[in-house]
């Protein structure tokens, strides 16, 4: 496999995890917002708990995956690229 091919796939490493992250804060608000409006719900704490924890650990693999010296955002850069 040749540099190039590596730099692709990267890339598509990238993108996956930032979609998995997304999805990730997704589900928290929506499991945070059921538990808020339904309090007999209050026992899935513990999931917004691991829901956390899972969040922090993708954001730490994105900050080491993601290239140091990225160039300033664009307007034209928006979180509809991560979007499934």
């Amino acid at each position: 496999m040749n540099s190039n091919e590596n730099e692709i796939r990267a890339e598509i490493d990238n993108r996956k995890l930032a979609r998995a992250y997304v999805a990730l804060a997704y589900a928290r608000d929506v499991a945070s917002s059921y538990i808020a409006e339904m309090p007999v719900h209050a026992q899935l704490h513990p999931l917004l708990t691991v829901l956390d924890m899972t969040n922090g650990l993708l954001e730490e693999l994105l900050e080491h995956s993601m290239p140091q010296d990225l160039p300033p955002e664009s307007e034209s850069d928006t979180s509809s690229d991560l979007v499934m």
